[in-house]
């Protein structure tokens, strides 16, 4: 099992953390965890590219979420 850990450090940690910690991965385990401003996310995946496919979709959907939450936060 191939394993990668990611800490995110963001004022919308929150907001990612409840967009993203229902979604699932089919090639790959993830967990999220919320500890102040970080968010945490563990991937876990039998092969080195699934380990990539998944961590590229959830970092690319942490940046999404975020642009999102900037935008809706500037009066």
């Amino acid at each position: 099992m191939h394993k990668i850990r990611c800490e995110i450090e963001s004022e919308y940690s929150e907001i990612i953390f409840n967009s993203l910690k229902h979604e699932e991965a089919p090639r790959a385990k993830v967990k999220f965890s919320l500890k102040g401003d970080k968010l945490i996310f563990v991937v876990e995946a039998k092969s080195i590219s699934g380990l990539r496919a998944s961590s590229n979709s959830f970092i690319k959907w942490i940046n999404m979420v975020e642009k999102i939450a900037e935008k809706i936060d500037k009066p």
